[in-house]
């Protein structure tokens, strides 16, 4: 719906959506003028648990949005850690057998690391594997003083990185979920208050004052609206993902500074 701009906030929308419903029921003189409306006390009930589903929902996905926000900078900084010691290692052995594709190719260390996570982790373990149970390259990796005890304690920290990886994933999940759920919502209400709305402009339309108390903004005759503006106009993005590079890394959005019920 367009009925929220860019510059509504969740919040802004959720207010304004509950003072129109509450006091729509509270104001006698503003329930009996829409009630032939069939804009009955029930109606109104409806329209204030809706309010409440859409606070709970965008409080879950705030929670749960911040969980999976923390899973990824553990993930990122450990990653980074174990990808820095990975790669001097894979350099050092890279020099020593320059001229043996073919040796390098044996221990997994021939070409690029790939940018994808899961895809690096498979390259990774391939190399350790690979290259702890060969003599010759371990020794080599011994006259750079890297012993057989560090290589192998990097190892165990890489699969300490993948658990993280995977914590990381569960939680994005669960936060896109969210996403998913408080948009579903807030459309829902928004389709609610977009007809309420209608509603209190006919019927208070004698009443100006009625329909300042709702939140309802009143112009006086002849008054013409400014065109909006192009990028105005637009839906605000929501609900999607975003990559995050090196790594690259799905997190889930926020999207708590806009106001739409998509």
């Amino acid at each position: 719906t367009n009925m929220m701009k860019k510059n509504y906030t969740h919040g802004y929308f959720l207010e304004s959506s509950r003072m129109l419903i509450q006091n729509s029921k509270d104001d006698e003189q503003i329930s009996a003028l829409i009630l032939p409306y069939k804009v009955n006390e029930q109606k109104l009930e409806e329209g204030l648990a809706l309010c409440t589903r859409a606070y709970k929902v965008e409080n879950l996905q705030i929670k749960l949005h911040g969980q999976q926000y923390r899973a990824y900078k553990k993930f990122e900084k450990a990653f980074a850690e174990v990808n820095e010691v990975c790669q001097i290692h894979l350099k050092f052995l890279k020099i020593s057998f320059e001229n043996d594709t073919e040796k390098l190719k044996e221990i997994s260390a021939y070409g690029t690391r790939s940018a994808n996570i899961p895809n690096w982790f498979k390259q990774a373990f391939a190399f350790y594997q690979n290259t702890v149970v060969d003599e010759e390259a371990m020794a080599e990796l011994d006259s750079y003083g890297i012993t057989a005890e560090m290589f192998q304690e990097n190892e165990s920290k890489i699969t300490a990185v993948e658990a993280a990886y995977h914590a990381h994933r569960i939680k994005l999940g669960e936060a896109q979920d969210a996403v998913v759920q408080r948009d579903e919502v807030f459309k829902e209400l928004a389709t609610y208050v977009k007809r309420l709305r209608a509603i209190c402009r006919i019927a208070l339309k004698d009443h100006p004052q009625l329909l300042e108390k709702l939140g309802i903004k009143v112009y006086s005759e002849g008054y013409v609206r400014a065109k909006p503006k192009k990028d105005e106009e637009q839906p605000p993005a929501d609900g999607g993902t975003t990559q995050t590079a090196a790594p690259a890394v799905q997190t889930a959005p926020n999207n708590n500074k806009k106001g739409k019920g998509k």
